[in-house]
Parts: C-alpha cells; sequence; structure tokens
C-alpha cells in the first residue's frame, strides 16, 4: 500500500465527540490511557480560592510521563546489556579457540574490531626490548610492545579495567605507545589488563574509538572483567 492510499482518519468536531461520548459512556473507562493526554479542566471557584484537584491531575500527568520516559530508558539499557553480553561472549569463545599465536593476532587484529565495533584493538604487552610494530593506516589493529611498569602506570595496581570517556582532555599513562601511529584518531579507549602468569609478563587488551564519549566510567565493567 503506498502512502497516497492509505486512508486518513476522519476530522471530527466538539460536537461530534460530544455525541460519540454520551452514546459510550465507557469509552474513557476502558481507555484509562488517554487520561494522561486530556488537560483536566480549571473550576473557577471564585474569591481567589484555587482548584487544588486541577494541580494534582496536571501532577500526576507529569508524573506519569517521567514514569513512561523512565521505562523507555530501563527498557534500552536492558536491549544494550544484553547486546554487549552476547559480543563478550563471542569474543571470548573466538579467543580459547584460537591454537597460536598467529591466530591469536588475527582475533584480536579483525575478529574483536568487528564483535564490538571499534576502530583498533591492540595487545599491548611490556617488554625491556622495543620490536619494530609500525601499523599502516588500512589497519591499526594488533600487537605492540610497552614500557615495563607501563601497565600498572595506565590501570593502577590492582584495577583490572580503566575505561576513558575523552582520550584528548585526559588521555590515561602510556596512551601513546598502546596507541602508537594511531593515537591522534583515538577520542575514547577502554584499557583491560590480561592475566598472563605463563610469561610473567604485564598486559593491555585496548579497544579504541574515534568517537568521544563511547566508553565512560559509568558503565559497567562486569562483562569486561569477565573478558
Amino acid at each position: 500500500m503506498t502512502r497516497d492510499t492509505v486512508k486518513k482518519p476522519p476530522s471530527l468536531d466538539s460536537d461530534q465527540v460530544r455525541a460519540f461520548l454520551k452514546i459510550n459512556p465507557d469509552f474513557l473507562k476502558n481507555n484509562a490511557d488517554l487520561i494522561k493526554e486530556i488537560t483536566p479542566p480549571a473550576r473557577d471557584l471564585d474569591d481567589g480560592i484555587l482548584d487544588f484537584q486541577h494541580f494534582m491531575v496536571k501532577n500526576l500527568q507529569a508524573g506519569s510521563k517521567d514514569l513512561r520516559e523512565k521505562y523507555d530508558l530501563l527498557v534500552e539499557y536492558c536491549r544494550d546489556n544484553m547486546s554487549v553480553q552476547s559480543q563478550v561472549h563471542h569474543a571470548a569463545l573466538r579467543l580459547i579457540r584460537t591454537r597460536g599465536i598467529e591466530q591469536l593476532l588475527e582475533v584480536i587484529a579483525l575478529d574483536l574490531v568487528s564483535l564490538f565495533d571499534v576502530d583498533v584493538v591492540r595487545l599491548a604487552m611490556e617488554s625491556d626490548i622495543r620490536f619494530d610494530t609500525s601499523y599502516g593506516e588500512q589497519n591499526f589493529s594488533g600487537m605492540v610492545f610497552v614500557d615495563p611498569g607501563m601497565v600498572d602506570a595506565s590501570l593502577g595496581k590492582g584495577k583490572n579495567v580503566l575505561l576513558v570517556e575523552d582520550c584528548a582532555a585526559v588521555p590515561p599513562a602510556g596512551f601513546g605507545q598502546v596507541f602508537s601511529d594511531c593515537d591522534g584518531m583515538i577520542a575514547s579507549c577502554a584499557l583491560l589488563r590480561l592475566q598472563m602468569d605463563t610469561i610473567d609478563r604485564n598486559v593491555i587488551l585496548a579497544f579504541g574509538v574515534r568517537h568521544k564519549g563511547r566508553f565512560h566510567p559509568g558503565q559497567g565493567i562486569e562483562l569486561l572483567n569477565f573478558l
């Protein structure tokens, strides 16, 4: 059906509405949700007397609208949380299934970028020896080596997750090393400490995006801790 063929509801004047309500006295009772859309009448009580019932109904209508908005925000938050949970579970499974360093780096550079819809994913490992890890403009994701002590400096001792809302305003320690070759384009980032006791090195899994505010301290970190 095209837009031109959609029938518009007939326009009604006040007399027709009154006649309809007289014939259907239970209409508002059976459609109570319409009450909040109707402007309540103000009674003229003379002598400067205020009709508090009028104000009470208006306040109830405002409260109902506010409650509805909060409900919509809660539904949106739950949907986002379920989406993130699914992303984290898929990422964990792909990482678990890797069978070598090459496959691991492929998952980090390609799969995690797609799963989390970010611009850059870096595995930053502390090392006394610096290796050449320059990246081109086509793909900035992969592995990078940082100075010893950089992980604790970035996250703080005993902290496993750091969410940065605006990297330009408050860049974390070692930001230029973690996101070398692309630190100028990263506006928001998430840094995760990885426990790798078998190699006795401190490691960060870093996610970077071009848009400020993608990550912020008010976000829950339970799923990132799980990852």
